[in-house]
């Protein structure tokens, strides 16, 4: 299996480094340059097991503490700790997980922004076709490079707040597209004969009426703040 030839070529490399002499500064380039590099490629394709991850990160810990087949060397600092940066105490090793999660919102993120790539052509007509990424369902016959992409795709939709244009595009309580205190989201109770966000708008303009007969004042202050660029083009 490939996740089994991955912690086998990091172990490898690593029970060659141990038959050297590295100071804590040799072990430290080693494990950045070297040992989180190797599984990049396949990160960005595919998401890790956590077991995986766990046993990466635990091989890297043993090389960093001393550890060999034969004796084992006390951890002092767990390696959560050792992942954070150097200015909060730790050596700013990277989180395998988080770095995978990252590396997959990436190639999510291209899908969205570019639909006419050939990643994206190819994966719209197989899973989303007539839709957006950000509308696609996992389905039940996915492969395991699509499933571990459309697995980031809540790691997007909470981090993205979407520049409105004409409002036609995104649906009030639906979709990020509001800051405040609160979040990205309205919150308040949904109301009849409003749905998406062009509702709010008149002659091209945010109507001041129709957002305070609706929402409270924090909503009308955000949504007043949100620039338009008075083009008649799709939000984005």
């Amino acid at each position: 299996m490939v996740f089994t030839a991955l912690k086998d070529r990091l172990w490898k490399e690593m029970k060659g480094w141990k038959e050297k002499l590295l100071s804590r500064a040799g072990k430290e380039i080693l494990i950045k340059s070297v040992i989180h590099a190797i599984p990049t490629y396949l990160m960005a394709v595919y998401r890790l097991p956590v077991s995986v991850i766990h046993d990466i990160q635990a091989m890297t810990a043993k090389f960093w503490w001393g550890n060999t087949d034969s004796k084992h060397k006390m951890h002092w600092i767990n390696w959560g700790s050792l992942c954070t940066p150097k200015c909060l105490g730790g050596m700013g090793f990277r989180d395998i997980g988080i770095f995978n999660s990252a590396l997959l919102g990436r190639q999510a993120w291209r899908l969205l922004k570019s639909p006419t790539s050939l990643l994206a052509r190819v994966m719209s007509t197989k899973y989303y076709k007539n839709a957006e990424f950000l509308d696609s369902y996992l389905g039940t016959t996915s492969i395991f490079s699509w499933s571990s992409i459309w697995s980031s795709k809540s790691l997007i939709m909470d981090g993205t707040l979407w520049r409105i244009d004409n409002g036609s595009k995104f649906r009030i309580w639906e979709d990020s597209w509001v800051a405040n205190d609160d979040g990205m989201y309205v919150t308040t109770p949904r109301i009849h004969g409003l749905s998406l966000v062009c509702d709010l708008l008149e002659g091209g303009e945010w109507s001041y009426n129709l957002l305070v007969q609706n929402f409270n004042d924090r909503y009308v202050t955000a949504i007043l703040g949100i620039p338009l660029s008075g083009n008649p083009q799709e939000d984005n």
